[in-house]
């Protein structure tokens, strides 16, 4: 035997029966509290020239290994069979803190209480938009903070911001469209369920209501396949097994719940939260005219600017820049500080316009655009802003080439943050 050979360390021996060797420091740390969280050692098997190869064993069979080690015949590698029935495979305890043990956001969740969604929670989610109003706010603050579990692949989804969506178009002009017969997606006799729409790296992952659709615009899984969070519309590390809706549980938040109650014996709710109301707004980019536009819609678990998405509200805000996004944003964040002041009565001034396009330091396509504002005008010093078609046409030109700027925020500066917020805990 070759004595030259050093053994390896408790920790070297267990990441390289994990097949961890050389993977991230991150990724070794997540690796070796499986050790603590399973009570299990690694054992070295070593041949006569000081090769050696590391396995996981509970501490109880270490020594029946020894035993059979001095007889040894050709292993039999065990691998998990698909057809085997619930009855004979190990169970799996499918709640948030168990599966999110390894990963990288584990101390945030073990600072949290989980609660999972029943029969009269999802009653509560179902009431009547058009009867009550407020109920777009008090369900977009009940889901936020929620965590979807995939029992079958035992992943976890933590959800860190969404928007809401009326299902009908005569109360929210944001609603999902109807197909050709004139139907809208089944959310089933439950009331409640999660599915995924679009397909490649632009699928959206949705909690559906017979009210409201929320639109998961934020997340990041608890597990540890991936460390950093997802930041927009689109869902691409979490899928959705179509004929396999049952095997998806949701918990919520037991603070965000108990917060939506309290926000349900409130009378003359306007928003979600009584602070930054510009940041509750949906990320759109049309309908400009219409009021709900400008109606809180969306729950971010953070509420630091770099903590949530970047709408095309918010990206010109906590900045001095006159870059063409940002002054197209400031644009837009004057139609909704109006509409969230004035309501239908909102109205935009000549002066404010004239006064934004002086910020441009050169010529550009968002500068031209805004000047077309002006035409609008014509011997007024203001015009309406609720039902003005021609002004939602240029807004929603704004909104178009505010696309390339969110996008590379988000990616930048927002997932960073969020994972780092996350981490802090």
């Amino acid at each position: 035997m070759d004595n030259n050979k050093t053994p390896r360390t408790y920790d070297e021996a267990f990441l390289f029966a994990m097949g961890e060797t050389n993977r991230t420091s991150n990724s070794k740390k997540r690796a070796l509290l499986f050790a603590d969280f399973y009570d299990v050692v690694p054992v070295a098997v070593n041949d006569e020239d000081g090769n050696e190869v590391d396995v996981i064993l509970s501490p109880n069979h270490v020594e029946k290994f020894q035993t059979m080690l001095a007889k040894p015949i050709p292993l039999t590698v065990n691998r998990p069979v698909q057809e085997a029935s619930p009855q004979t495979m190990s169970p799996t305890l499918d709640t948030v803190n168990s599966i999110g043990e390894s990963g990288a956001y584990s101390s945030y969740l073990r600072k949290r209480s989980y609660t999972e969604l029943t029969k009269d929670m999802i009653e509560m989610l179902n009431q009547d938009w058009e009867i009550k109003p407020s109920q777009r706010f008090i369900a977009a603050r009940s889901l936020i903070g929620s965590v979807i579990i995939d029992t079958g692949n035992h992943h976890g989804l933590l959800i860190l911001a969404l928007e809401v969506y009326g299902r009908d178009p005569d109360i929210d002009s944001h609603a999902e469209q109807h197909s050709s017969t004139g139907s809208t997606r089944s959310v089933g006799q439950n009331g409640f369920k999660i599915f995924t729409e679009g397909s490649n790296n632009s699928i959206m992952l949705i909690l559906g209501t017979h009210s409201f659709n929320a639109l998961v615009t934020a997340s990041t899984r608890i597990d540890n396949f991936v460390d950093q969070p997802e930041c927009g519309p689109y869902t691409v590390n979490f899928g959705v097994s179509p004929p396999s809706h049952s095997k998806y549980k949701l918990y919520l938040d037991s603070e965000s719940w108990s917060d939506s109650l309290a926000l349900e014996k409130k009378t003359n709710l306007q928003c979600i939260y009584t602070h930054s109301r510009l940041m509750q707004l949906r990320q759109v980019r049309t309908r400009f005219h219409e009021l709900d536009t400008y109606s809180a819609s969306r729950s971010t678990l953070f509420h630091g600017y770099l903590q949530q998405p970047i709408t095309v509200f918010t990206y010109g805000k906590n900045t001095t820049s006159a870059n063409s996004g940002a002054l197209s944003s400031r644009f837009l964040a004057m139609l909704a500080t109006s509409v969230m002041r004035d309501g239908r009565n909102a109205h935009l001034g000549k002066n404010n316009v004239e006064n934004l396009l002086t910020e441009f330091n050169k010529e550009s396509k968002a500068k031209s655009v805004i000047e077309r504002v002006l035409q609008l005008f014509g011997d007024n010093n203001t015009i309406p802003i609720i039902g003005n078609t021609r002004l939602n046409f240029i807004a929603e030109e704004l909104a178009t080439l505010l696309a390339s700027y969110l996008s590379t925020t988000n990616k930048k500066s927002v997932i960073p943050s969020l994972a780092d917020h996350l981490k802090s805990y």
